[in-house]
């Protein structure tokens, strides 16, 4: 079994007590008194077990800040693998991580996903001190322990899952796992180029989804989404031999840079870097993309001038990781699938990965030019590493940078199809338009009616559905609740202040702040329309001319 470990806390930041499961048996830390420093308490028992790998559930964005605060305040030595997601306490070698990275799911939804007893129902507002709940204690520490084991469980099952059909063990994420996999059962990674003096070509042509406003309110709306819209993608031929120039030719390549003229349309077909945002324009502009973009942008009317062309051998080598991974999917309970589903998608990501990351070193392992102290007493510096200087053979940005384009050719085929659109995100299609679906990958499904919706910005809408409720989408912010009425002010240029609060991160703590609820405003507000032109109630896509834009966006 996998070695776990919970800690409960009073309004989530007054830690009082620690559950543990070492794998074979459960222990738990109280606090007895208000000088009893629980968290402590737990590491000193821990520290026996040297060398252990323990996991919690959300460590990142909960657990590890507490182990972090402790461990800093003793003064001992700790090494940030990624952040919080892997705490390593140097001393006695002790890795704190994050089972969350590595099933993207709430332990509820995976112990259902993996056949696991589920874990106890307990309200968090009755969460006091051990000496303030001894009528309802029992029932806490049952909680606790129920959590601690049911996560090891759930890790010891999807690890025998992995075992059985990749012939391998997790990793510390998803993404990592699954090229793993694919590494291990369908191509030798190492066999793909990773063209590393054409890496500022490849990134330059790779580019994010498409998500733009259209219509700023409708009525009647069908939301469709792409069932698995990337792992549909992976019948595609992507890039895998060395990249080298050739003479431009728009029926070959790999990718280029081109100059290029799209003629008016409601919905540009080429994605373009404008003012630090991504735009799908209008008009004359110069930049890099991936042939298959290219190509299909001609198909509509797009004057396309090649200026320098790469290409490679091309081959469709996730294919068949991408049919045993939907069959896994197709036969799995509902929420397994979609564990499965993230599983397939992190691949194509974790190709992706940048060279260049941030990494907090502690003074000992600093050297003198990478002076960037982030506490008070300079003892955990900030420092930007390159993954050039050591192997990194999972690296392989041309196929993610196809992936994406081919994903984007066939996001754009459906919204062509649909014309009536209100709104669109990566592999969403919103429209009046009644659309053919189906219940294979690459399909569309409908997801959502809309008898009204209000479109406000990217990843910001509300709509009322046929049942006369009234969701929302507020990326970030998703615990404050709007009403109808407050879409429609929001839509004609007024602001909704509102109060929330969330656990200081882990930066703080390391400056001698500790671990904190701490109160933010913000206020939801129309946002600046950058990406396209703002009219009363449709928009359109911006012009440029030579790469300028004709029309400067405004939210007005």
């Amino acid at each position: 079994m996998v070695p776990t470990f919970d800690i409960e806390a009073v309004q989530w930041t007054q830690p009082i007590a620690v559950g543990f499961f070492d794998g074979r048996e459960y222990h738990e830390f109280l606090k007895i008194n208000e000088e009893c420093d629980v968290i402590w308490e737990f590491l000193k028992f821990i520290k026996k077990y040297e060398g252990i790998k323990v996991y919690a559930h959300n460590a990142a964005g909960y657990d590890n800040k507490f182990i972090l605060d402790s461990l800093t305040k003793h003064d001992q030595i700790v090494r940030f693998v990624a952040g919080l997601g892997a705490l390593i306490w140097i001393g006695p070698n002790i890795s704190f991580e994050d089972s969350y990275l590595l099933l993207s799911r709430k332990l509820s939804v995976c112990c259902e996903a993996l056949g696991v007893s589920q874990k106890l129902e307990w309200r968090h507002d009755e969460t006091k001190n051990p000496w303030e709940m001894q009528p309802i204690l029992g029932s806490f520490s049952e909680y606790l322990k129920r959590d601690c084991i049911a996560l090891s469980e759930v890790l010891d099952s999807f690890t025998e899952k992995l075992l059985t059909n990749f012939g391998i063990t997790p990793s510390s994420t998803l993404a990592l796992t699954a090229i793993k996999a694919f590494n291990k059962r369908f191509y030798p990674v190492r066999k793909i180029a990773s063209n590393v003096e054409f890496e500022t070509f490849i990134r330059a042509a790779t580019y994010g989804g498409r998500n733009e406003v259209y219509k700023r309110y409708g009525e009647n709306i069908n939301f469709y989404d792409v069932k698995r819209m990337f792992m549909s993608c992976y019948d595609t031929p992507v890039p895998v031999g060395r990249m080298r120039w050739r003479s431009p030719n728009i029926d070959k390549g790999t990718l280029a840079e081109a100059i290029v003229k799209v003629p008016d349309a409601s919905i540009g077909p080429l994605p373009y870097r404008f003012n630090g945002r991504l735009i799908f324009p209008i008009g004359e502009f110069r930049g890099w993309w991936d042939m298959v973009e290219l190509r299909y942008a001609a198909q509509l009317g797009v004057d396309i001038k090649l200026i320098r062309q790469l290409e490679c051998d091309e081959k469709p080598i996730l294919k068949s990781f991408c049919e045993f991974v939907n069959k896994l999917s197709e036969n799995s309970n509902l929420d397994m699938g979609r564990i499965w589903k993230l599983f397939g998608l992190r691949l194509s990501g974790k190709f992706g990965q940048h060279r260049i990351r941030t990494e907090i070193k502690h003074v000992k392992d600093i050297k003198e030019n990478e002076y960037n102290p982030m506490d008070k007493n300079e003892i955990y510096h900030e420092v930007t590493s390159s993954l050039a200087s050591f192997k990194s053979p999972y690296i392989k940005p041309a196929i993610n940078m196809r992936i994406r384009a081919e994903a984007k050719v066939r996001h754009l085929e459906k919204l062509l199809e649909a014309q009536d659109v209100y709104y669109c995100d990566t592999d969403s299609v919103y429209t009046t338009v009644e659309l053919p679906t189906g219940n294979h990958i690459g399909d569309l499904k409908l997801v959502e009616f809309a008898v009204r919706a209000y479109f406000v910005g990217s990843k910001f809408y509300g709509y009322v559905n046929s049942s006369e409720i009234l969701k929302q989408k507020t990326a970030g912010y998703r615990d404050y609740q709007l009403t109808e009425y407050d879409f429609k002010r929001v839509l004609k240029g007024e602001e909704i202040p509102c109060t929330f609060s969330r656990i200081e991160n882990w930066k703080e703590i390391l400056k001698g702040r500790g671990v904190n609820l701490v109160k933010h405003s913000f206020t939801f507000r129309q946002p600046n329309f950058s990406n396209r032109i703002l009219g009363e109630i449709e928009t359109s896509p911006i012009k440029l001319i030579d790469g300028k834009a004709e029309e400067i966006p405004s939210i007005r």
